[in-house]
């Protein structure tokens, strides 16, 4: 780590840990492989944009996706979640009315957020691209390998939701860009990529031996060449947190046209909250819950043994799958340091 910054950094954090990163490729020796992990934390509640990109967004109008609204044959603890921290009438934005006709100030709240969120964006794209002309004026670009991704999606009023954690498409789905001289220019690829297929698919197109007792598989032949063999399906886990009490328990899968979502109660006695199944190729936005619908019985027989299946797959059977008690939705607020 010679070389690295030792004074105290200042200024907007992106740019801060962008520097640091800079420093470090800096000082790498260009004919032995490296790995740099960059973890950008602004477009992480809170919202925090820097100035120049504070108000880019003032004009643009937000109100609440129409989702937001349309609960009816959703689960209870959905509802009931619209009040607490990570709700839309929740105390996070500092709501002071419901949802009355015109524009509130709850609306403005929201709006506000959203712009927050896109502003800080705009620094993460500013990072990358310095960190991309860094590699293209020292010759590195075209031997290296640029992985552009998120941690998790993000709700953003979505089902009357903010944050992250259910199994909501908003939720799950993630940004994955790959750009590198080992995949061919312009392939979108539309099955379904994991973050647990990174590390094996970066060691495949390096060259390396593939890892032992590993869940994620390499995508290397699936953006070459295409693989019949690649997933169709795969298992979504959450558990419920005492500090965060407003998501049950989950277990679900998505799989490429069906989602089935169950809400494990963490005590082996029967699921209290209703399950959720959705057609998403036809549904894609999740507006229908179909779990109770005679139609789809047998669809939702399916989805569960798939989703028991891929679980056992993973050692998760037979009393195996431990979790906490799941104790309720609350709106008690998370303590500060955690927030």
């Amino acid at each position: 780590m010679n070389g690295l910054r030792r004074d105290a950094p200042k200024g907007y954090y992106t740019h801060v840990v962008t520097d640091y990163a800079l420093d470090w490729l800096r000082q790498c020796e260009r004919d032995r492989p490296w790995v740099l992990c960059l973890g950008h934390k602004a477009p992480h509640s809170f919202y925090f944009p820097e100035e120049k990109y504070a108000h880019v967004f003032d004009d643009v109008r937000v109100p609440y996706p129409d989702t937001a609204f349309a609960l009816d044959g959703k689960p209870a603890w959905i509802r009931q979640r619209l009040r607490t921290w990570h709700g839309i009438y929740g105390p996070l934005f500092d709501w002071r009315k419901n949802f009355p006709d015109d524009r509130p100030e709850a609306v403005k709240d929201f709006e506000n957020m959203v712009h927050a969120y896109w502003g800080t964006v705009l620094s993460v794209d500013d990072s990358v691209g310095r960190l991309v002309a860094y590699l293209r004026e020292n010759g590195q670009l075209e031997n290296t390998i640029v992985v552009f991704m998120g941690d998790n999606g993000l709700l953003e009023g979505e089902h009357g939701m903010v944050d992250k954690r259910t199994m909501h498409e908003p939720s799950i789905r993630i940004p994955l860009i790959v750009s590198g001289p080992y995949h061919p220019a312009g392939r979108t690829v539309t099955q379904q990529v994991l973050t647990v297929d990174i590390a094996p698919s970066l060691l495949d197109v390096c060259g390396a031996p593939p890892l032992a007792d590993i869940q994620g598989r390499s995508w290397k032949k699936l953006v070459d060449a295409g693989d019949p063999d690649w997933r169709t399906a795969w298992f979504y886990e959450y558990n419920y947190e005492r500090q965060f009490p407003y998501t049950p328990n989950v277990r679900g899968i998505r799989a490429d046209e069906w989602k089935y979502i169950r809400y494990p109660t963490g005590d082996s006695t029967p699921d209290k909250h209703l399950p959720e199944l959705y057609h998403l190729s036809d549904d894609p936005e999740e507006r229908h819950n179909l779990v109770a619908d005679p139609k789809f019985a047998s669809t939702r027989r399916q989805m569960e043994t798939r989703l028991a299946d891929l679980l056992a797959a993973t050692g998760l059977a037979n009393g195996q799958d431990t979790m906490p008690i799941d104790e309720g939705v609350k709106t008690e607020l998370p303590n500060p340091k955690i927030r």
